[in-house]
């Protein structure tokens, strides 16, 4: 059985590397999931001919932060040909002719816009796929939107992804399917914007369980750093910056197993990402938390 798996994985591979006539962009806005990047990458290398990263000196809500991912480049240096970087320019306030309802969420479309810039070499048959970082496609549902687009003609296609908040093998209970991310010809995504087909586009059709959002991971700080940093500055609330307040949100997550419907990344790094807090170790609240600063503490004294 496995030599029949290898051998569909060398002839997808092999026919991915002849030359198509167009090439496949993925692109979305990056914040600092360096980890959730790392899935994403080893996920979708085989079926993407490029990664068009979009980051900003700002977070959304308008503070200063580092740009993640050129302070750790080397980390990802095995996919250096594939990623075109963007830095995106400081916005800090929107025009006054602007139709975004506060500088926040200006900021945010912004940046996902910014995606045209990695774009400048891009053809107009070539496919572009976008998401945010951690709606992450499996590779053989993009070769089945190319195929949507290419010969079905469709116009654009999204992916149905089952949601997991907090926690890898926690899936959201009251969303648990998101449907934002989307592909499309470069010529559709030019004339349209990538904001528009991410959040306005409403003709696509949907191509199911076609991958994951993994949304909220990587422990409490990171999650607080999040609330402090996104464009719904509405939820920055002490309560909800509650260690003991996120945990019961993710306890309403309905726990499940880690099996070989994940990607084959999360499978081979089990440790890598329970020492780090990406899975729900369902202790009681107060052991869970206890544990979870344990674990931080270790990787922040690892590092000095």
């Amino acid at each position: 059985m496995k030599k029949y798996v290898f051998l569909i994985i060398f002839l997808v591979n092999f026919l991915f590397s002849i030359d198509k006539g167009y090439k496949v962009y993925d692109c979305f806005p990056f914040f600092n999931e360096l980890d959730i990047l790392e899935i994403r990458l080893n996920e979708l290398n085989d079926v993407v001919d490029y990664f068009v990263l979009v980051e900003n000196p700002l977070t959304f809500s308008g503070v200063e932060k580092p740009l993640f991912y050129n302070e750790n480049k080397k980390r990802f240096e095995k996919f250096s040909n594939k990623i075109i970087h963007i830095i995106g320019e400081q916005r800090f306030e929107r025009p006054k002719d602007s139709n975004s309802p506060d500088d926040n969420w200006y900021r945010e479309k912004l940046q996902r816009n910014d995606i045209l810039i990695g774009l400048k070499n891009a053809n107009d048959e070539d496919i572009v796929m976008i998401s945010d970082l951690d709606e992450i496609p499996r590779k053989e549902k993009v070769l089945e939107a190319v195929k949507e687009i290419k010969e079905n003609k469709k116009e654009a296609v999204r992916f149905d992804l089952k949601m997991f908040r907090y926690f890898f093998n926690r899936h959201d209970s009251l969303c648990p399917r998101w449907y934002l991310s989307i592909a499309s010809s470069f010529e559709v995504v030019k004339r349209l914007s990538p904001e528009f087909m991410r959040t306005g586009y409403k003709n696509a059709s949907t191509i199911s369980d076609a991958g994951w959002h993994f949304t909220d991971m990587g422990g409490m700080n990171n999650k607080i750093f999040k609330i402090n940093s996104w464009s719904h500055q509405e939820k920055n609330t002490k309560h909800n910056k509650d260690p003991y307040t996120i945990m019961k949100k993710a306890r309403k997550g309905k726990k499940v197993k880690i099996d070989d419907t994940y990607p084959k990344f999360i499978l081979e790094n089990i440790k890598y990402f329970r020492d780090r807090n990406y899975i729900d170790d369902n202790l009681p609240i107060r052991m869970n938390l206890k544990l979870f600063n344990k674990r931080e503490k270790a990787l922040e004294n690892a590092k000095k």
